[in-house]
C-alpha cells in the first residue's frame, strides 16, 4: 500500500482579505509548487547542559499557520528546563530547511534561559515555524532572532509566549526580510506584575517584505511592558508593524508603552503601521506612538559640512536610528555587526 503524502490546500493559505493579514497576502505570494510547502523542515538545534529533549503530539493553534504546523510538522519537539536552573550557555535553534517546524520550550519555576532563533536561507522557498514558551513564576527568558532570506523565500515565525507571576522576557529581533516574511509574537500575561521587553528592527531592500506583527493579551495585575519597533526601508520594500496591547479588566496598575518608527529612503518603499491599545482597566498607563519619514537632511547638511562624505553620513544616521533598538542589549556587537553589512551593500 502506498502513503499518500498530504497536499496543501492553497485556499487555506492567510490572504488580504483577513484583517490580520491584509498587508502580508500569503496565497498571493506563494507558488503552489515551493519548497517545503507540504513538507516537515529539519531543525538544527544545539542543547546546552541542563535542557531536557522529548517529542509531544500536541493539537495546533487556532490560527491558519498554526494549523498547516500542526497538520505537516509531525510532533512538537519539547525542551524542558527544570525549576531553578540556570542555563549559562545559549540554545540555539537554526532553521535553514523548508517546511513545517514546532517547538515547544518549558521554564519551570525560577529557571533561566537564552534563545537564539536563526532564519535564513540561501535560495527560493517556503518555512512556517510555530515556537511557544511556557514560563513558570519568576522565570526568565531571553530571546534573540536573526532573519535574512532569499528573495523569494516566504517564512512565517509565529512565537507564543505564556507568563506567570513575576516572569521575565528579553525580546529582541533583527530582519532583513524576504519575498515575504512574518515574524509574529504573541504573548500572554498570566500572571501579577510580569515584566517584557519586546524590541526589533527591520532594514530592507530591493522588494523585501517585512512584517513585524504583535498581540500581547494583559490578564492580570501590575505588568510593566516596553515595546520598540524601528524599519528602513528603500528600492520598492514593505514594511509592516502590527501591534496591539489587550488590557483586560483584571489588569489594573498595567504600565505598557509600544512605539513603532520607520525611515523611508526612497519613494518607491511602502512602509504599513498599526498600532492599538484596547483597554478594559481603569488604573493603568498605556501610550502607544509611530512615526514615518526621511532622514533629518539637516543632520546630514551639518555632518557634510564637516567633511563626512554623503553615503557615509547616512549610514552613520542609520546605524544610530536602529542601534536603539538594540540599546539595553549587554553584548549588541552581533546586531551592529549585521547593520554594518546591511548599509555597505544597500547605500
Amino acid at each position: 500500500m502506498t502513503n499518500m503524502r498530504p497536499e496543501i490546500d492553497m485556499q487555506a493559505l492567510p490572504h488580504r482579505r483577513m484583517e490580520a493579514w491584509k498587508w502580508s497576502d500569503v496565497r498571493r505570494t506563494v507558488r503552489a509548487d515551493a519548497a517545503g510547502l507540504a513538507a516537515q523542515a529539519k531543525l538544527d538545534v544545539q542543547l546546552p547542559p541542563g535542557v531536557d529533549v522529548s517529542h509531544e503530539s500536541l493539537p495546533g493553534l487556532d490560527s491558519p499557520m498554526g494549523q498547516m504546523a500542526a497538520r505537516f510538522a509531525g510532533e512538537m519537539l519539547v525542551l524542558e528546563i527544570a525549576a531553578g536552573t540556570e542555563v549559562t550557555i545559549p540554545l540555539t535553534i537554526r532553521v535553514s530547511d523548508f517546511g513545517h517546524a514546532r517547538v515547544k520550550i518549558r521554564l519551570g519555576e525560577g529557571a533561566a534561559l537564552a534563545v537564539e532563533e536563526l532564519y535564513q536561507s540561501g535560495q527560493a522557498g517556503f518555512s512556517n515555524v510555530e515556537i511557544s514558551y511556557d514560563l513558570a513564576v519568576g522565570a526568565k527568558l531571553a530571546r534573540t532572532v536573526f532573519h535574512n532570506d532569499h528573495a523569494d523565500t516566504t517564512r512565517i515565525v509565529t512565537a507564543h509566549m505564556s507568563a506567570w507571576a513575576g516572569a521575565e522576557i528579553h525580546q529582541h529581533a533583527l530582519s532583513f526580510g524576504a519575498g515575504l516574511s512574518r515574524l509574529e509574537t504573541r504573548m500572554a500575561v498570566m500572571g501579577r506584575e510580569v515584566k517584557a521587553e519586546l524590541h526589533g528592527a527591520y532594514l530592507l531592500s530591493d522588494k523585501r517584505h517585512c512584517d513585524m506583527t504583535s498581540y500581547i493579551d494583559l490578564g492580570a495585575e501590575a505588568p510593566f511592558i516596553r515595546q520598540s519597533v524601528k524599519g528602513v526601508v528603500t528600492g520598492k520594500a514593505t514594511g509592516v508593524f502590527q501591534g496591539k496591547f489587550h488590557v483586560r479588566r483584571p489588569a489594573q496598575l498595567t504600565d505598557a508603552e509600544m512605539r513603532h518608527d520607520a525611515i523611508m529612503l526612497s519613494d518607491t518603499a511602502h512602509v504599513r503601521a498599526k498600532p492599538e491599545l484596547e483597554i478594559y482597566a481603569d488604573d493603568v498607563a498605556c501610550a502607544h506612538g509611530n512615526t514615518i519619514g526621511q532622514l533629518d537632511e539637516s543632520a546630514l547638511f551639518y555632518m557634510r559640512q564637516r567633511g563626512i562624505p554623503l553615503i557615509q553620513a547616512r549610514a552613520l544616521l542609520i546605524r544610530a536610528f536602529v542601534a536603539g533598538s538594540f540599546e539595553r542589549l549587554e553584548d549588541n556587537a552581533d546586531f551592529l555587526a549585521r547593520i554594518d553589512h546591511w548599509l555597505e551593500a544597500a547605500l
